[in-house]
């Protein structure tokens, strides 16, 4: 009787609403009570948290970083969540909310992750987790880009932004390299760049035209992707 007291409590939409738990935090939990007895309330109250995620019109580019250096360290001094894992909520979270989004895990190189519209995004985040490894260690956003943008209306890049420097501008431009990492996507189309990593340095020329760099994930962080999306804030720009 107590256990179900509190798993209705924690899929009430209400109770989170004052909880202001990040998404991401009910996966830490489903990770330390990994029984049937909290799975389907921790999902019900993950829905909750994410009710409010954009469904953008057009097609998504999603990319998460899973490599070693976002599994290697907590998310924060007081969490035993990775960065790995928030972003594989925020990732599968969009996959699933999305009309037409492709997501895909990267590292030195890049695999596509399918999510099923019915399917649990506790269960999701857990198996997009299971390939870290898959395409390496490494971090390679201008490769990964490369090979997976396909005219997209707008690309989402979750990552710690410790990237290799890309290899093909190296080659063919010598001394007049830089070090931006979103040439292959046309200056129209607006780049998204979550910085879990805290590296001041940006490789996504943020804060020109329609390129943009966040610090980490909060609750704010769909939010703030529809506000640039519509340009509907007071006194735009910012």
């Amino acid at each position: 009787a107590v256990a179900e007291t509190v798993a209705l409590k924690l899929s009430d939409p209400i109770e989170f609403a004052r909880s202001r738990q990040f998404p991401y935090r009910f996966v830490s939990a489903f990770e330390a009570a990994p029984s049937l007895r909290w799975g389907y309330a921790l999902d019900k109250a993950i829905e909750a948290a994410t009710a409010n995620v954009p469904a953008f019109p057009g097609r998504t580019l999603v990319l998460v970083d899973t490599s070693a250096s976002m599994n290697g360290r907590a998310f924060s001094r007081r969490s035993t969540m990775t960065p790995l894992h928030a972003a594989a909520v925020f990732g599968v979270v969009m996959a699933k909310r999305g009309n037409a989004v492709d997501l895909y895990g990267f590292a030195d190189g890049v695999f596509r992750h399918e999510v099923k519209r019915a399917s649990s995004m506790l269960t999701e985040a857990e198996r997009f987790t299971r390939r870290v490894g898959e395409v390496g260690h490494g971090t390679r956003i201008a490769e990964a880009l490369r090979a997976t943008y396909r005219r997209h209306d707008r690309v989402v890049i979750v990552s710690d932004m410790q990237t290799f420097a890309d290899t093909r501008q190296m080659r063919g431009l010598g001394a007049r390299y830089t070090s931006v990492a979103t040439d292959a996507v046309p200056a129209n189309v607006p780049v998204y760049g979550f910085n879990l990593g805290g590296y001041r340095t940006t490789v996504l020329e943020a804060g020109r035209g329609n390129r943009h760099e966040f610090g980490g994930l909060n609750d704010a962080t769909f939010a703030m992707l529809n506000l640039l999306e519509t340009r509907t804030s007071t006194g735009w720009p910012f």
